[in-house]
């Protein structure tokens, strides 16, 4: 099979071209396959007398292939209505069924430019052996054949042009603007078509112009090109102009042969994620999936389904992680872990092609079959790449099954972060809160996740420190909750911002305008005394009437914390450690605590990580030795040197291969709880004999 791709400008006459020739190649016997591959499906009109055909995209599953003039084999791939779906998509599935049609020739009629992906498939390598330009003289059609060449240039850069086809417009100074074309990018014309009136009468009656006027000058230049095509001699390479180099051609000045500047493939960037604060160093990749961040919200709700609009795949990746996330604290939690209640449309390869959203009804009336009254529709990629307005079907499937759809607006550049889908779930979540009846002294804690903060014990340790204040957590938004505990949001008398971040700024921000509340109280998670009593002081400066249990509140912490010191400094002062410490910076209540107990901390070494936080605020470690961008070799030197008890860090891995004894630098828990759970740790740590059986593993 030799197998023909027809490219050109959408209207420069590419199908009446395209079918002209599958009529020539078929006279002397040749069996042809001819494929219209754009979505308006008017390609094999003249090869089927004038009749449309049933196109691939109206039933997939059937034989695309229909017999016209000469025993031509015509197929037309389709698409949806106009503004659905995807019709590059449909091109795959329909390439991927004639596959094994043979025939000795194969014509592709293709629309108007290499667009996409989806239809740079019938000139890629293996699909086609020679393609074919069709250009008029007219810029804006030599400006689409540069374009096809760039595409080429991409897709199939191997010599696979057969020629130029200057289809005339009837403009006298049109050949020398397209043959000043041709010298350019040295691809010869290979056939010139004059503007005729038989070509019109041809289309009128439905007919190709070679079956109704054989005899014809124009059937005469269009069998020169069957018989081109059939020699298929020389083929070119695509060498595309530079813009400037069409900008030359436009005004009619020499051309310049400015080579476009070739684009790095390698990953390697300095990329600032906004909403996270964070910078991400070389070549590590910022998260990027939009749809994941609203699915994991929306999974902790727990009398609300989560309808993912896309592939199963994607539905199978986020549960797995919300699965595994709860699974771990779920032993830390008294409270049963949520169903994710997560529903996948399936929205696959045909269903982006043709779009017709029988795939969403579905899936809404199985979520409403298991008992589901809210429902989110997240977008995905697939979706949002064929344009799919979920936000009016949100509306219609909310009437349709007196359920509530609730579209999750994804940000504006919509793979930009994770955090876009997630803002997306928390405005349409804070949009429901009421004001209530306010029930006083409580709290609502805000902040991005609570899959750690919402354990027992952190929340233990939260509640203790409030308490000194005379204050009860309500409510924790977004924890594991019901829609009804999100609308009664505004019971709570105080709403505390938890974790100083620009997402937690940005959801608090919100809620102070949708529910008129004020501001909430921006603190960040407390660990050790230091910062605890930093809480209770922030909190009673924001909320004046508590100033009279400050002093009490300071009190009751301290004494505490002394009585931890206490217990466990026996067993650890004049202990000798190094800190050792990747990504994090602030080690302040860790550096005050081993004070307290009478640990000398010898050094604080930082090592270069991937990404710098710039949420964290360096502290003055007074006169300990701060050196920053370490390594290994630093820290083996050190301890060379130096007469080291104990490594404190979160390099666990590197630093017991190296035989080195060590302790984690953090603790799991917050406030004082987790003040005591660390100096237990220490004490453990520095009975463990050295494992020097690991030295080198």
């Amino acid at each position: 099979m030799f197998k023909i791709a027809v490219y050109g400008k959408g209207g420069v006459g590419k199908s009446t071209i395209s079918s002209n020739l599958s009529f020539l190649l078929s006279k002397d016997g040749n069996s042809v396959l001819h494929v219209g591959c754009d979505p308006k499906h008017d390609s094999t009109r003249l090869l089927m007398h004038g009749e449309s055909i049933r196109t691939f995209s109206q039933d997939t599953n059937n034989d695309p292939v229909h017999i016209g003039i000469n025993d031509i084999s015509c197929v037309e791939c389709g698409g949806a209505d106009p503004g659905k779906g995807c019709a590059g998509k449909g091109l795959e599935l329909l390439f991927s069924k004639i596959c094994d049609i043979d025939a000795d020739y194969r014509v592709c009629d293709v629309l108007g430019d290499v667009v996409c992906g989806g239809f740079s498939i019938p000139a890629r390598k293996g699909n086609s052996d020679a393609i074919l330009i069709i250009t008029s003289g007219e810029f804006m059609s030599l400006y689409a054949a540069n374009n096809i060449l760039r595409g080429l240039k991409n897709i199939n850069p191997s010599s696979s042009i057969l020629g130029l086809v200057f289809n005339s417009r009837g403009d006298p100074a049109e050949e020398i603007n397209v043959k000043r074309f041709s010298e350019a990018v040295c691809i010869p014309i290979i056939c010139r078509i004059p503007r005729s009136e038989l070509f019109f009468k041809a289309e009128q009656a439905g007919e190709t112009l070679c079956s109704l006027f054989p005899e014809s000058d124009e059937a005469k230049i269009l069998s020169h090109l069957a018989e081109f095509v059939k020699e298929h001699a020389e083929m070119y390479d695509p060498r595309p102009l530079s813009e400037e180099s069409m900008m030359d051609l436009a005004a009619g000045r020499p051309i310049r042969q400015i080579q476009e500047e070739k684009k790095k493939a390698k990953c390697n960037f300095e990329g600032f994620d906004s909403e996270r604060n964070l910078t991400y160093l070389g070549d590590f990749v910022m998260p990027a999936c939009t749809s994941h961040g609203a699915a994991d919200g929306a999974m902790k709700i727990r009398d609300a389904a989560v309808i993912l609009h896309g592939p199963k795949n994607c539905a199978y990746l986020m549960e797995y992680a919300f699965r595994r996330r709860v699974l771990y604290s779920s032993s830390e939690r008294s409270s049963e872990i949520p169903e994710p209640g997560l529903y996948s449309t399936g929205l696959d390869a045909e269903e982006v092609f043709r779009d017709s959203g029988r795939n969403i009804d579905d899936t809404i009336l199985r979520a409403k079959a298991d008992g589901y009254k809210y429902m989110f529709l997240v977008a995905t990629c697939a979706s949002e790449i064929i344009g799919v307005d979920l936000q009016r079907i949100a509306k219609e499937m909310s009437r349709k099954y007196s359920v509530e759809v609730i579209y999750v607006q994804p940000d504006s550049t919509f793979l930009g972060s994770k955090f876009g889908g997630t803002f997306g779930l928390f405005d349409a979540l804070i949009s429901r809160m009421e004001p209530r009846e306010v029930e006083k002294d409580t709290v609502n804690l805000i902040g991005r996740w609570f899959y750690g903060a919402g354990k027992d014990q952190e929340q233990e340790a939260l509640q203790y420190i409030l308490s000194t204040l005379g204050l009860r957590i309500r409510f924790c938004f977004l924890d594991y909750s019901y829609m009804s505990e999100i609308e009664d949001f505004c019971k709570a008398e105080y709403d505390f911002q938890l974790g100083l971040s620009k997402f937690n700024n940005r959801v608090a921000k919100r809620i102070h305008e949708v529910t008129g509340r004020r501001m909430p109280l921006e603190l960040d998670v407390p660990v050790g005394l230091n910062e605890s009593i930093e809480w209770v002081r922030r909190i009673a400066d924001y909320i004046p009437k508590l100033e009279n249990r400050l002093e009490s509140a300071e009190r009751i912490l301290s004494e505490r914390f002394q009585s931890i010191v206490e217990r466990y400094s026996p067993a650890l002062r004049n202990k000798r450690v190094v800190l050792y410490c990747l990504l994090v910076r602030d080690l302040k209540w860790q550096v005050d605590t081993l004070r307290a107990l009478g640990v000398e901390v010898v050094s604080i070494m930082f090592v270069k990580g991937a990404f710098i936080d710039h949420n964290v605020r360096i502290p003055d470690y007074g006169d300990i030795k701060v050196l920053n961008d370490m390594n290994m070799c630093d820290l083996q030197e050190l301890i060379s040197k130096e007469h080291i008890d104990l490594v404190i860090t979160n390099d666990a891995d590197r630093v017991t291969r190296h035989g080195f004894k060590w302790a984690p630098l953090g603790s799991r828990h917050y406030g004082l709880e987790g003040v005591e759970e660390w100096c237990r740790i220490l004490c453990d740590c520095m009975r463990v004999k050295n494992p020097t059986w690991e030295r080198e593993l």
